[in-house]
């Protein structure tokens, strides 16, 4: 795959492409699903900022969290200047969104089911970034596909990463015209189990340069699937509540 695309001879690097696109990705969804949810323009612009901005602090956190749980794993030998880290997006997002809509009497549920599809769109575009710059590669192997960075060919986790979480789109934006007007606050937890799991899985076939986050406290699971474990927990525990309340005392806001 390309690192790099020419246009008028300037090089663009195809990651950051992809990561803009990403971010792209929230408004644009968020737009054009803001009449199924009665919003109007200015409710799906604040609700595309809040996201991209919550998200972004998620990312920045994981990567945070990432340096120093690596740190406690290497004896302080571990060291890592990257600023932001996706997989903990789904993970710490509703929890700044539960924060926002307690102050600002919001509803939740509402609020979640309505970016759930935005959540997964971002991780699959980022994914086929590192599909093309050649990043969170997997094992060489002679019938995978050119990687530029290692100049051999390798698994393409990356794209079956991406390919999973488009499937996780498609599934959140069935529930959305489905059961989110019967069943609020549903799909961000379905979503989050279902890429806790296909996530997980491909986190198998891919290589991570640091033996601390491959087997993370030499457990033979990388960090990344401890993180998993804990989304799908979070999610698991999520959608009992709302099922529990919701037989209990009927749909509530």
């Amino acid at each position: 795959m390309l690192q790099y695309i020419y246009i008028l001879g300037i090089p663009i690097n195809m990651y950051k492409l992809f990561f803009y696109l990403a971010l792209a990705s929230v408004p644009v969804m968020l737009f054009a699903l803001r009449k199924e949810f009665q919003f109007n323009k200015r409710q799906a612009a604040l609700y595309s900022t809040i996201t991209l901005v919550f998200g972004l602090i998620a990312a920045w956190l994981t990567a945070s969290l990432k340096r120093v749980m690596l740190g406690i794993a290497s004896g302080g030998l571990y060291t890592d200047t990257e600023r932001l880290r996706n997989y903990g997006i789904p993970l710490f997002l509703p929890f700044f969104l539960l924060i926002y809509c307690y102050c600002f009497k919001n509803d939740f549920k509402k609020l979640t089911d309505y970016i759930a599809p935005c959540v997964y769109s971002v991780m699959t575009i980022v994914k086929i970034g590192c599909t093309f710059w050649g990043c969170c590669y997997g094992e060489p192997d002679e019938h995978g596909i050119w990687n530029s960075m290692l100049e051999c060919k390798t698994f393409p986790v990356q794209l079956y990463d991406a390919i999973s979480s488009l499937f996780i789109v498609i599934v959140c934006l069935m529930l959305l015209y489905k059961i989110h007007k019967e069943h609020p606050g549903y799909i961000y937890p379905i979503g989050g189990m279902l890429f806790s799991l296909t996530k997980g899985f491909w986190e198998s076939f891919r290589v991570h340069e640091s033996l601390y986050e491959r087997s993370y406290l030499g457990t033979g699971y990388t960090l990344w699937q401890y993180w998993l474990f804990i989304l799908f927990i979070e999610c698991f525990l999520w959608l009992v509540l709302i099922v529990y309340r919701e037989k209990k005392y009927g749909v509530i806001s």
